[in-house]
């Protein structure tokens, strides 16, 4: 039975809505890059040009949400062919590609302990991320991003459990 309807946004009410969205500030490392949310790795990575990248990777959410869509505006009619990790250029929309937007969601979550125990927190609630109508060149569909935070949240409850057995 569903304790609750959590829809994860920015905006949201709910701590722990809030603080699973990808704007909100929640510090995180990748190698040598600091990140400030999660949303500025994920419009940083359309820019082709390095420069831009790193202004992008330094953003808030709100900042970097609308520095990615100028860089989307520069795209073509078909959208964007490609992002950019490091020296990569990496297929929109390929298995590397979620790989990579998985990876920055799960380093939020690694590195962020009020984050952990949100996600937590939401067990029994029917979580979900509704901003409006998806278009279909996003970045991260809402089926792909509640999926990796639904992984996330089986995965801590594994670790937790295995660290009670002790």
């Amino acid at each position: 039975m569903v304790k609750a309807r959590l829809n994860i946004r920015s905006d949201a009410t709910d701590w722990r809505a809030k603080i699973l969205s990808n704007l909100t500030l929640t510090p995180f490392r990748i190698g040598d890059i600091c990140f400030r949310c999660v949303e500025a790795p994920l419009q940083g990575i359309k820019s082709e040009d390095p420069e831009v990248r790193k202004e992008i990777f330094a953003m808030d959410g709100f900042q970097a949400m609308r520095k990615g869509r100028e860089v989307v505006r520069t795209y073509g009619v078909d959208g964007p062919p490609f992002v950019y990790w490091h020296d990569e250029r990496i297929p929109y929309h390929s298995t590397e590609h979620r790989l990579l937007i998985a990876m920055f969601i799960r380093e939020k979550i690694r590195q962020n302990r009020e984050v952990q125990e949100a996600l937590l927190e939401t067990e029994g609630d029917f979580i979900y991320h509704d901003v409006g109508p998806e278009n279909p060149n996003t970045t991260l569909p809402e089926k792909f991003y509640i999926e990796v935070l639904l992984y996330e949240r089986r995965l801590l409850r594994k670790l937790q459990s295995l660290s009670l057995a002790k």
